[in-house]
Order: C-alpha cells, then structure tokens, then sequence
C-alpha cells in the first residue's frame, strides 16, 4: 500500500462496492459464465494483443475465484456463510479448512511415526505396522542425494532430525520382523540403512556448523532439543554433539522454565486459545499426552493446533488411541495436492484460510481502489464490475469472520484453539475500513489485547517481535487517525497497561509515533529489517518503508519521531532504497535462487513494491525507474507460467515462509506479483 491508500480525502469520497441481491442467482450465474469463459485460457498465455492491464485483471478474476471457491463451494453467494464454520457452536467436525500451502517433510515424518491402532494397544512386535505407511515410503523415496530433505542449512536441521527419527522407531518397534516389515513396504536392508546412515551424517555436518542465532523457525528451542534426546533414548543411541549444543540446551531450559503449564491446562480446561498447542510434540517428554486429550486442546475436528506434527504426537504418545486425530490426518493426506510428491504428504499446517484470504486481498487492494475510481476502466464495464463484487465479497467474509471471532482473528479458519494474532486482525481491519464507509474499528480492543505500550506483539508470550505486524498496526493507526480527522475529532485516547500493571491512558498520536520510532530502531546495519514470518528481508522492508515513507504527509508525527523531520525520514528510507537498487541481479530479480533464475518470483515482488512506493517520494530519480522496469520484465516472464502451471511454487521456486519448517503460499505470492506489476 502506497501512501496514497491512506490519504482519506479521496477515499471518503469513493462510492461503496455493493453486490446485488443474495437471493438473485444472475450474480453466481454470470460468475460460473465468467469461471467458464476464463478456464479456457489457463492453460497458454493471454492474447499478445490483449492490453497488459486487461491481463493482469483477467489473473486477479482467476485468483480470486480460485481463493473464493477453496473458501466455500457458494462463496460468491453467501460471503457470510463459511465464517460459521470457524466457531465450535456449528460443530461442523468435517471442516478442517483451506489455502494452498506447501507439504512438510517434518510433518510428514511425525506422520511416518504413528503406529496402527493395534500395535499401540498390544505393544507386541509382532502386531507392528504404520498408522500411515505411505509417509514412512515417501521418506525412502525422496531423500535428498545429501542426506537431508528439505535442501541445506538451518531450517533443514528439524526436517533431518523427525525423519531419522521416524527410520529409528521403525527399526525398533519392529523388533525380529523389521526386514520383514521392510520388504512388504518394497524396501530393502540396504536402501534402508543407506538412508539412515546419509541422513546421519549430513546432521553431523550442518550441527557443527549451526550458529543457533541463524534459526528462529516456530519453537526450535522447544523441537530440536525434544529429537535430540528421544534419538539418544533408541536403541541404538544416536546422538549429535555439536559446538553450539551447550547454547541451544540453556535456551531449551530457560523457554522451559517460564512457561506455566499448569496455568496453560487450567486456561485450556476452560477453552481459552494457547499458543502450545501447535507445537506439542516438543512436550512429549514433559508430561503424559493423554492429558491434552480433550476440547481444551483438541479442536472439533479432532486436529492439535492446526498441526500435523503436533496432532500425531498425540497419536504416538497418548496412553490412548486417539480416534478424531487419526481420522483427522486420514483427511489432510487424502487432500494431498498431486503435484507436491517430491515435498512430502502433509503440510506443516493444516489450514492457512484466514491468513490467505487476508493477505492476497490486502496485495490487491490498490488495483480495487484503482478500478474503484474508474481509473483506465469503466466501473460498470462487465469484467471490472464482477471483480470488484468478488472482492466485495470477501470484504463481507473478513466481516462475519471478526463478528463470530468477536473482534480479532487468528491465520486458522477453524481451530479455535489457536489464539488471535494482531496480524491477521489489523489487515483484516484496515481492509474492511477501506472498502466498506459504514463500517467501525474497535481499536480498543486491538490496542488491549496486542500493544505493549512500545509496539504490538503478535502472539501473547511471543520470544520475538515482527515488523511486519506491527507495520500492519501502525497502517491501521494511521487510518483511523485520518478517518478521525476528517470527522473533527482532533484526538483518540486509549488505556495501556503498564508493566506496573496500571492502565494509563495514551493518546492515538503518541501510539503512532512509538511504533513508527520502534520500526526506525530495528533496521539493521544493512539498511533493512528481518522478520520472524518470513526468510527473506524483503517482506519486512518493503512493508517497513511503505508505512514509514506515508509518514512525510504527517509532519505532527514527524516532530516527535527521533528528530526526523520530512527531510531526514526520506535521506532514512533512501538509504533502504539504495541497498535495494545495489542487490538486484543482472536478470531483473532479487534473492536467493529458483530454479529459473538468479532470484525467484516471491523476493522480487516485494523490492518492485517497495521501489514503486519510492518511486512517489523520489520523482525523477531515473535508477529507481530504470530498476522497476528491470524487475517487472522479470515478473512478466514468468507471470504465465506462475498463474497458470499447478505446483509452480511448490517446485521451481525457495520456500520463504517460517514455521517449524519453511513453506510456500502460492497464491499469496501470485497476488503480490499482480500488485508489483498493476501500474496506476
């Protein structure tokens, strides 16, 4: 978002976007014949002589109606109608969500490890056999030639360590039959032993080279220690030493040490959301499992914090068969997309609704508010009306999503053991405030559950912060300071607790100006910032300077922001722009390498966004321009290929996201790529 979708003098003034009547079927009926129409051009490129615009509006229609029909089959009809399903009062147990998201080797090995019911009931070797034997198979067959699965460096470590794990209990459990059980799944002694024994190895190698400080996946303070010790607990004992060990085992003990988790069963005896849940396998030696066997930890559809991983550590661990679980897993593989093979069979979560459906609408934000104006194309024109009432729709979606959730979301579309996030809650917000002129934010409850009187957290009890969340924040505060503006209320107080555990009273102004200083203060050396969501530092900087550029029409906050006045806020953000222009590759793209190219698609949308942005506050600056051309010729080489090939991201290009292993979101990214390519 640039800074001009948060200039409210133009915005006040654009029409709503309303959809026609829900009891009229000519709306889904043109919708169908627009689907229809589209599908035929899915599988070449769109007519060279088609205006790049017109192309770019047909692939946002597409993702769209992509997004919306995962979401429910009558989405474009009744908006409202899947929010009813991501509360416990419907008890719909066979929802188990939605988003394309890439598979998980960690999670597919912890799904490798479940025992059938029988053996887990008798103990006796002889009853052995896997729960899921077809994720044990894809271990054996997709090992990499390295020895790892997911490719090299930190974030393959926790991968390596579930899947040894998963070659050992097998071995072990299987007792005198274990050549047996090898060969009913195809397998020999060798090709087993080969890949224990690779895999072996390149843990050995990547731990005596692991700087601890160069992993912040989802809990690995909690994970990596659990594998470490069940490994040295098999028989044989495997165990790694390793120069930063001794480091990684106080951090283990000290994360250990503050969590309550007597206090964290009492909350779940009354079904409040914790954040443990997801990652409960790393508990499996702390406490007895049966004890999360309940609807405090469990969700509905019998799923452990919208974790494979986590849901079959119960499985494993359990004094008891866990029938929901299982049955629960049984789905999420069957829902296996069949171009992901070569990734695993289960990804490492099980559902990424909310979080898809905020992020690709908020990327194409600009282009509605764009075609919202009649800017190049007539609003009413066919195409553009049934877009904008697509997007519309989700609009109405995020609305009855924060009415069933009362008033913040969370990145799941059904567990509601999962907690509310500032994330998907602020972006949802500022969506619905764009969109909708007759809609209110309750920023107090935002402000109460997520500020800590300096930025906003993302999680209650998070270890780190994210600049991109609190990028989104401060976008929302700055709305709503503008939205206030315009009525003429000159100031917004609200109550923050202080660590005296005394609220005091903050004005809106002051909350804008302590998150914008926060933001200024965590840019590293390099002129960008890191985040804890995603890899690459280009999602966090280009949200960063989007937010802190729009602050240049805002001189009350620049008065008080680290003696930045508008001058010295922009030689600041230039110097981002400046590292920006210097790392991009000689074909147009930036970051780590895909498959086809010296970038990948993902990184080089953000840095296009980023410079498109720049490219307002520093006019006439020829490198600027010169570099955007460079990187949407890139994206527009590849922009067919991405939109239309299934499995494109899965295959071709880095996964970036963080959890307890990296993943991809296809269509995440395709939405950032429309918005990096959509000129105004």
């Amino acid at each position: 978002m640039s800074s001009k979708y948060l200039n409210l003098t133009w915005r006040e003034s654009t029409p709503s976007i309303t959809r026609k009547n829900k009891n009229n079927d000519s709306y889904y009926e043109s919708s169908l014949s627009i689907i229809k129409s589209f599908s035929k051009l899915i599988n070449y490129p769109f007519n060279k002589n088609t205006s790049f615009k017109t192309t770019l509006i047909r692939y946002t229609d597409k993702l769209l109606t992509e997004c919306g029909n995962d979401t429910w089959p009558e989405f474009f009809k009744e908006p409202e109608e899947p929010a009813k399903r991501t509360v416990d009062d419907g008890n719909y147990t066979d929802w188990i969500g939605y988003g394309d998201i890439s598979m998980s080797p960690y999670d597919t090995a912890w799904l490798a490890m479940v025992p059938s019911k029988t053996y887990k009931e008798s103990g006796s070797a002889a009853d052995f056999e896997l729960a899921f034997p077809q994720c044990f198979t894809w271990l054996l067959e997709y090992q990499e030639s390295s020895g790892s699965w997911s490719g090299t460096g930190p974030g393959s470590i926790a991968p390596a360590l579930s899947g040894l794990l998963a070659l050992g209990l097998f071995r072990s459990r299987s007792g005198r039959y274990f050549e047996d059980n090898l060969q009913e799944l195809g397998f020999s002694l060798g090709q087993y032993n080969n890949a224990f024994q690779m895999t072996i190895d390149y843990l050995r190698v990547t731990l005596n080279d692991w700087n601890i400080d160069d992993l912040d996946m989802v809990g690995f303070e909690l994970i990596i220690p659990y594998h470490l010790d069940a490994l040295e607990k098999l028989e044989p004992s495997i165990s790694f030493d390793f120069p930063d060990k001794a480091r990684l085992l106080e951090e283990n003990q000290r994360k250990m040490s503050i969590i309550p988790l007597e206090a964290i069963f009492a909350l779940a005896a009354k079904k409040q959301p914790i954040t443990i849940v997801h990652s409960i396998e790393a508990f499996c030696n702390t406490f007895e499992m049966s004890r999360v066997q309940n609807e405090g930890f469990q969700a509905i559809n019998g799923c452990y914090g919208s974790s494979p991983a986590a849901t079959a550590a119960v499985l494993i661990h359990a004094s008891r068969w866990d029938d929901k679980g299982y049955e629960f897993l049984k789905k999420i593989l069957e829902r296996r997309p069949s171009y992901s093979k070569t990734h695993g069979c289960v990804p490492t979560l099980c559902d990424v609704g909310i979080f898809e459906t905020a992020w690709v609408t908020h990327s194409l934000s600009g282009i509605m508010l764009n075609l919202s104006e009649g800017n190049g194309f007539k609003r009413n024109k066919s195409g553009v009306k049934q877009l904008l009432e697509k997007n519309n729709a989700f609009i109405e979606y995020l609305q009855a999503l924060l009415k069933e959730a009362n008033g913040k979301l969370r990145w799941v579309s059904w567990d509601n053991r999962i907690p509310a996030d500032v994330d998907d809650t602020a972006v949802a917000r500022w969506l619905i405030r764009q969109f909708d002129a007759n809609s209110e934010c309750d920023l107090d409850l935002l402000i109460r559950s997520f500020y800590n009187g300096k930025y906003f957290i993302t999680f209650p009890v998070e270890r780190t912060f994210s600049i991109s969340c609190n990028a989104h924040a401060l976008s929302l505060l700055i709305l709503e300071y503008e939205k206030a503006k315009i009525k003429g209320i000159e100031s917004m107080s609200f109550p923050v607790m202080t660590k005296s555990g005394i609220a005091q009273k903050v004005k809106l102004e002051g909350m804008i100006v302590s998150v914008a200083d926060f933001i200024i203060e965590k840019r590293s050396k390099d002129s960008i910032w890191t985040d804890k969501w995603n890899k690459s530092p280009g999602y966090p900087t280009f949200k960063a300077i989007d937010i802190l550029l729009s602050l240049t029409h805002h001189p009350e906050f620049l008065n008080a922001l680290n003696s930045l006045d508008s001058s010295g806020l922009l030689k600041f953000c230039r110097e981002t722009v400046e590292w920006t222009l210097k790392t991009q590759h000689e074909d147009g793209s930036w970051g780590e390498p895909s498959k086809n190219a010296m970038g990948n698609l993902e990184e080089t949308s953000y840095f296009v966004r980023l410079l498109k942005t720049s490219s307002i506050y520093y006019t006439g600056d020829k490198s600027i321009r010169k570099s955007i051309s460079k990187g949407q010729e890139y994206l527009k080489n590849h922009l067919d290929e991405a939109m239309n090939t299934p499995g494109y991201f899965h295959n071709s290009e880095p996964y970036l996201w963080i959890n307890k292993q990296l993943y991809t979101m296809p269509r995440v990214i395709k939405s950032s790529m429309i918005a990096a390519l959509w000129e105004n």
